[in-house]
């Protein structure tokens, strides 16, 4: 009976600022009850999940459908931040003591005292090297950005220029450690303008400025880290899962929608053809057919699924993987797995997980996953020139990859037999009645 009333993950609206907590709980409460384990927010996110729901695929969507990818690249830059900073020695630490605005002198005026007190026993406020906010459990960003950190005079500029359009007029404490990274942050996330811009209140674009004038520990961003995480969590996460379960491109589920129409259509021609005609009744069971592939398919179709191509375990290539090339500098630079953790603000990662997989057969745009680099923008990319000019039989007929991720494929199971299932129950009653009805005799 559950499989009549399946419903895939609903379409979740964006919420307006911060949640209050339990409002967050609950909204977590309800995805992790509508999406498996197996496409969880943190599988995703540490890239355990396989196509079409690895980490890759997750920048996709929200590069090129949701167009709010700065979210996922400013998460995935803190994450690894994080763990960076509490690998630094003990004595660069101390340097950036957890905010905590309570224990900060206030400016009362120009000559105020524009560098950070040391908390007492600040070292010991943390455990084993995390924080006491919502993301200090999840896992490491497995991309990072070789060329970010190399100047400590990149994003000077636009550090200065934050500080006057947030009317503050301290200047951060440069000793500390990762602070020409953190001026990076500023200039591409923070400052308003910025390439990367976050969607942040003013209020919490000021405060969260006012602390990393004061330290470059974490915590500082834990504000604007909260909302990112509720916004990723509760919207973007499960929107993009339901996203995930459509395997056909948006002409080729129109297609299989029109044609369940058309099939209907047939069905109720032949069964009043030969109702009126004078052949036996036996003959209107021809209609049947036609009736339970209309109805599956447009009930299909109405989910997003394409009954052929679910037969195959197929989904489309987006536009962006059929035409999008590696960026082969990028992935040179993404060979090397040396890691600087202290006394600099340098690092490089490799692009691999501690749970590997095989990678689809399929190009991507690596460069999204870049914590740093220009605005989220792809007009210019070529894909989508290519795409527009496409004639749109070839984008119906489009090619076709194999649905890697199992979790996915039971979700599609469970979407393309409920369109079987309601198909065959719409098509019972339909069958008996033109079968009830006489013969007309009006046609011979």
């Amino acid at each position: 009976m559950s499989l009549l009333f399946y419903r895939r993950p609903d379409y979740v609206a964006r919420h307006p600022g911060s949640m209050h907590p339990t409002e967050y709980e609950r909204c977590v409460k309800k995805t992790k009850k509508a999406i498996p384990a197996e496409l969880s927010f943190e599988m995703v996110v540490s890239n355990r999940a396989m196509p079409p729901c690895s980490l890759q695929d997750f920048m996709g969507y929200l590069l090129y459908v949701s167009h709010d990818a700065e979210n996922l690249q400013f998460y995935l830059w803190l994450q690894d931040y994080t763990k960076r900073f509490f690998k630094a020695s003990k004595n660069e630490q101390a340097l950036s003591p957890p905010w905590n605005e309570d224990t900060l002198p206030q400016q009362t005026g120009p000559f105020a005292d524009p560098g950070p007190r040391l908390p007492e026993n600040s070292i010991d406020n943390t455990q084993d090297g995390r924080i006491d906010f919502d993301f200090k459990e999840l896992p490491l960003s497995s991309i990072s950005d070789k060329m970010s950190f190399m100047s400590g005079s990149l994003g000077g500029n636009a550090v200065e220029n934050a500080n006057i359009q947030t009317s503050l007029k301290w200047q951060s404490f440069t000793i500390q450690p990762f602070r020409s990274e953190i001026n990076r942050i500023i200039s591409h996330y923070l400052n308003p303008g910025a390439p990367r811009e976050l969607n942040l209140s003013h209020k919490t674009r000021t405060a969260c400025l006012h602390a990393l004038q004061h330290t470059t520990h974490p915590s500082a961003f834990s504000t604007p880290a909260s909302i990112i995480t509720q916004t990723l969590r509760t919207h973007s996460h499960p929107n993009f899962i339901r996203w995930s379960t459509i395997n056909g491109n948006k002409p080729r589920i129109i297609f299989g929608r029109a044609l369940g129409l058309i099939n209907i259509c047939c069905g109720f021609l032949i069964a009043i053809l030969l109702t009126l005609s004078h052949q036996s009744r036996w003959w209107r069971l021809f209609a049947t057919l036609a009736w339970l592939l209309g109805f599956s398919f447009l009930l299909a179709g109405s989910n997003g699924i394409c009954l052929v191509l679910y037969v195959t375990h197929g989904r489309h290539l987006r536009p962006w993987e059929q035409f999008t090339t590696n960026n082969a500098s990028t992935s040179s630079d993404l060979e090397s797995d040396s890691t600087t953790l202290a006394g600099s603000d340098s690092y490089s990662l490799s692009q691999t997980s501690t749970h590997a997989h095989p990678k689809p057969n399929t190009k991507t745009r690596h460069i999204a996953l870049e914590a740093f680099g220009t605005a989220n923008s792809y007009g210019h990319e070529i894909w989508v020139r290519k795409y527009r000019a496409k004639m749109m039989i070839r984008k119906i007929f489009d090619r076709t990859v194999w649905v890697q991720n199992e979790s996915i494929r039971i979700v599609q199971d469970k979407v393309a037999w409920q369109a079987m299932i309601w198909g065959v129950i719409a098509t019972v009653p339909l069958t008996v009645l033109f079968l009830a009805l006489p013969r007309g005799r009006v046609i011979r």
